[in-house]
Parts: C-alpha cells; sequence; structure tokens
C-alpha cells in the first residue's frame, strides 16, 4: 500500500512539473557572448492596440536568472537605447556591468518592437557610402523615403504604431505575462525617455528608476545636439580656465581658419 501511494505521488509530481513547464512562459536558450544559460519567451501584442483581432506581432525577451536562491520578485527591466538598439543585443555588455544587480534579481531584455527579434525594422546601412553623400541632407531624406516605403510593404510595417507609448504597454504586457510585481527600470540614452513614459503610464508598476544621459520627452533629438554640445564645451573652457588660459583662444582661431579643403582616406 505504501509502494503504491509513493508511486502515486511520484506520478502527480512529475506530472505537476510537467504542466508547469508546459504553461512556463519561458524556454531555455543561449546567446552569444553569454556563457551562463538564459531563459527565452515572446508575447504576441497587436500592432494597433486599438484593433487587438488585428496584426499581431511578436515581443521576444530574455530572462537573466538571477544568481542566488532567494530572489527577489523585483525584477530589473534594461531598457536600450536608440531608439532602434536591441536589448536582446545589448545583454551581454549589460550582464557584465550589472553583474551585481543580477545577484539576487532577474534582468529582463526586451526587444522594443521594431528592434531585434521584434518585426524588426531596419534601413540599409550607409556606412560604406562616399563620405559627400553621407553628409548630402538631400541624398539622406531620398534614402529615408526609399526605406520607408519598403517598411510600408512588410506585413507589420504600419509606422504609425511603433511609437514609445506603445511600446511601453508592451513593456507592461510582458511584466504581467511574466509575473513581476513591479519592475526595476535601468536605461541610458533614449532608455532615459523610454523610462519616463513608462512612468508616466504605469506608475504603480515601478520600484525604482535609475536613468543615465537623460533624454526627457520635450527634448527635440537631434536639433539639440548642437546646443547641447557647445554647453558642454563652454564648461570645459570654463573649468580649464587656470590650468589652459589658452583653449579657448586656440579653439576660436581654429573656427576662424575654417572652411579649409580636406582629403579623407
Amino acid at each position: 500500500m505504501r509502494e503504491w501511494r509513493g508511486g502515486l505521488l511520484a506520478l502527480l509530481t512529475l506530472a505537476s512539473m510537467g504542466k508547469a513547464a508546459a504553461d512556463s512562459p519561458l524556454k531555455p536558450c543561449r546567446i552569444d557572448g553569454i556563457p551562463n544559460e538564459l531563459q527565452c519567451g515572446s508575447l504576441q501584442r497587436p500592432l494597433d492596440p486599438a484593433r487587438p483581432d488585428g496584426v499581431k506581432i511578436d515581443i521576444h525577451f530574455v530572462v537573466a536568472p538571477a544568481m542566488a536562491r532567494n530572489k527577489q520578485p523585483d525584477a530589473v527591466l534594461v531598457l536600450a537605447g536608440g531608439p532602434g538598439q536591441s536589448a536582446i543585443e545589448l545583454a551581454p555588455l549589460m550582464l557584465q556591468r550589472l553583474s551585481r544587480l543580477n545577484n539576487r534579481r532577474d534582468l529582463v531584455f526586451i526587444d522594443q518592437r521594431g528592434t531585434g527579434r521584434s518585426a524588426r525594422l531596419d534601413c540599409p546601412d550607409d556606412s560604406k557610402l562616399p563620405l559627400t553623400e553621407q553628409l548630402d541632407t538631400a541624398a539622406q531624406l531620398r534614402r529615408l523615403d526609399a526605406c520607408r516605403a519598403t517598411l510600408e510593404k512588410l506585413p507589420h510595417g504600419d509606422l504609425r504604431f511603433y511609437t514609445t507609448t506603445i511600446a511601453m504597454q508592451d513593456m507592461d504586457a510582458v511584466r504581467e505575462h511574466l509575473g513581476v510585481p513591479q519592475w526595476n527600470l535601468e536605461g541610458g540614452s533614449y532608455g532615459t525617455r523610454a523610462a519616463l513614459e513608462y512612468l508616466r503610464q504605469f506608475p504603480s508598476k515601478v520600484r525604482r528608476t535609475v536613468i543615465d544621459g537623460v533624454a526627457p520627452p520635450d527634448m527635440v533629438l537631434p536639433a539639440s545636439f548642437s546646443t547641447d554640445g557647445q554647453a558642454a564645451l563652454d564648461q570645459l573652457f570654463a573649468a580649464h580656465a587656470k590650468a589652459l588660459p589658452e583653449l579657448r583662444a586656440d579653439w576660436q582661431a581654429l573656427l576662424a581658419s575654417l572652411p579649409r579643403t580636406v582629403t579623407v582616406a
């Protein structure tokens, strides 16, 4: 009788484990540059949130499980920059930098819609074009318009729905899918804007936020680059005024010597 009960218990345990594995939103996976086994998954989302029965896209994500057994429930969501950078492709670098966080917390990397494995939208790489053509504004606009026309022919190519606002709704859907009660957000560059938008929409789902190189919503990119660059340069001159008093004058003299004809190999 005891053997029968023991066997039944074992069968029930195995059946329970099999069901848990089948219901799990994650599967073991490997990524180049990361020696440890990770957990990968995807979640189907409507391209247009107002049409849940319309075109669907798959949002892919990777989880680096916490190293410690008694891990904390609030995972860290790493928001990539760009916009356009793949968070999953960024994972090998970020895991090195955030190894202490990964000790007791899962690190989650979600490819935002339009990037990486999530309905990727790519334009041709123009870095190999002649420099004169790369810097030609009219030529840039022609290439951009041609790329837009190509992307719009894709099944998921309605570009109206690749916005930060909608993308953060995807992020929250993944949070719920994984059963994470709250995120700890970590973002750099454009990732800071994504973090601020997530906070705006889902304030109760965030425990902590770390943003580096803040690009707030009212900053017009890339129009602000020259203004911010000049402000940084002025601060540099001011900081070294005593040690290098000639630095500002040398810079002004260089500007006065322009334009110049140069040859680039």
